[in-house]
Order: structure tokens, then C-alpha cells, then sequence
């Protein structure tokens, strides 16, 4: 029965956006096109949606569910500023990348999602500093570098210690 009702949701937002579109192209209403990063939002919330009604077994779901609000966050911001801002703030991606990974890793508790996640945000904060504040920051590559590595040695350590291993 859920399905039946996800599927009559999706029509009826599907059949709306297509009504609110043809009137803008129409002439009849004005600045909807301003808000299609929405649909990449609601695509986003759907497969939470999807994740929490289906009993939480395909963890890949929520990965996409944070990808895709995020970068319809991220899109939002983009289409209210300059997308000339991408130019410089291209490296959100990899944050947008790391964050869905951090999503992941917090549903599944799986190690190597986590690591994913620190090594995306860190590149993110690597490239970030450099092609948005300045390209004199390159050797803060190293210090991110060296924090990953402590993080997933520490992390490495946790395991070890919950398994009864020695150190």
C-alpha cells in the first residue's frame, strides 16, 4: 500500500510542477524557474522517505537522499548569488560528496564510509582554501593530511580495543 501511495504523491507533484511550468512559459506567472534546485531538495527527501519506510536495508538510498538535497542546497545558493561563484566554489562538491558519505557512515557504522568521509571533506577544505582564499594555502594540504591520518588511526585504535585485540 505504500508503494501505491508514493507513486499517487509523485504523480500528483509531477503533474503540478508540469502545470506551474507551462504557465510560466506562458507568460501567466513569473520567477517559478528560479526554484527548480526545489525538485533536486524533494528528489532528496523522497529517497529519506524511501530509506525509512523500507525498513532502512539499502544504505546506498540514504547516500543519495543527502546528495541530492545538498546539492539542491547547494544549487539554491547558486541561482540566488552568481553561478559565476562555481568558478571558485566548485570544491563544495567534494564537501556535498563527503557529507553524503558521512550520512552513510552514520546509518551503516561502516568504517570505510567514515573514511571516505573525512578524505572527501578534507579535500574539500584543501581546495577550498586554495582557489577561494588563496593559492598560498597549498601547504595546509599537509596538515589536513596529517589530521586524516589521525582520525582514521584513532578510529583504527577504537576498533581494535572493541574487538579485544591488543594495541
Amino acid at each position: 500500500m505504500k508503494s501505491k501511495g508514493s507513486i499517487g504523491l509523485l504523480a500528483a507533484l509531477l503533474i503540478i510542477a508540469g502545470v506551474v511550468v507551462t504557465l510560466e512559459n506562458f507568460g501567466l506567472m513569473h520567477g517559478v524557474s528560479k526554484h527548480w534546485p526545489l525538485l533536486l531538495i524533494i528528489l532528496g527527501i523522497g529517497f529519506s522517505i524511501l530509506y525509512y519506510n523500507g525498513q532502512r536495508q539499502n544504505h546506498a538510498i540514504i547516500w543519495f537522499a543527502t546528495f541530492w538535497a545538498t546539492i539542491g542546497l547547494f544549487f539554491y545558493y547558486l541561482v540566488f548569488t552568481s553561478w559565476g561563484r562555481l568558478a571558485t566554489q566548485w570544491p563544495v562538491f567534494l564537501l556535498i560528496i563527503g557529507l553524503s558519505f558521512l550520512s552513510l557512515a552514520w546509518h551503516c557504522r561502516k568504517k570505510i564510509y567514515f573514511f571516505s568521509a573525512v578524505s572527501f571533506i578534507s579535500l574539500f577544505l584543501i581546495f577550498f582554501l586554495v582557489f577561494t582564499i588563496s593559492p598560498g594555502l597549498w601547504p595546509l594540504s599537509m596538515l589536513f593530511l596529517g589530521i586524516d591520518l589521525l582520525i582514521i588511526n584513532r578510529w583504527n585504535q577504537k576498533q581494535k580495543f572493541k574487538n579485544g585485540e591488543e594495541l
